[in-house]
């Protein structure tokens, strides 16, 4: 009987446990550094990537004052963001904060740079969870 038992409750607990896991958004991406190069600048983004709002670090090189700003498409779903302004943080350093990501998925998101060297749109990709 109490064999029987453990056969019935050690499945029901797993499920259980499965579905506690699935619910809370199971271990996600956690945060992550993007780095990529244009012809005048690079950057570097560092975000925790998910839905709803999102603080994002941004670097760039050569540090000279510039305006940055960000946003993100969706490209197999059609989906774009409002482009969000970043305010300066340092030399060379920028924070921007609103929502970037409207759903779960692969991102595309495009750092606008314009300083003295010319205006550049710098492009990273990232898998965005619950």
């Amino acid at each position: 009987m109490r064999r029987r038992i453990m056969f019935v409750a050690l499945p029901i607990l797993l499920l259980v446990a499965g579905i506690v896991w699935i619910l809370r958004g199971g271990d996600g991406p956690g945060p992550v550094e993007l780095s990529a190069r244009g012809t005048h600048y690079a950057v570097v983004v560092a975000l925790d990537p998910g839905t709803g709002p999102v603080e994002a670090s941004v670097e760039i090189e050569p540090a000279s004052p510039a305006e940055v700003s960000l946003f993100a498409v969706m490209p197999h779903m059609g989906h774009t963001t409002p482009e969000i302004p970043a305010r300066r943080d340092g030399a060379g350093r920028y924070v921007a904060r609103g929502e970037l990501f409207t759903m779960a998925g692969v991102w595309e998101i495009s750092v606008r740079v314009q300083g003295a060297s010319g205006t550049e749109v710098i492009k990273v990709n990232t898998l965005v969870g619950e």
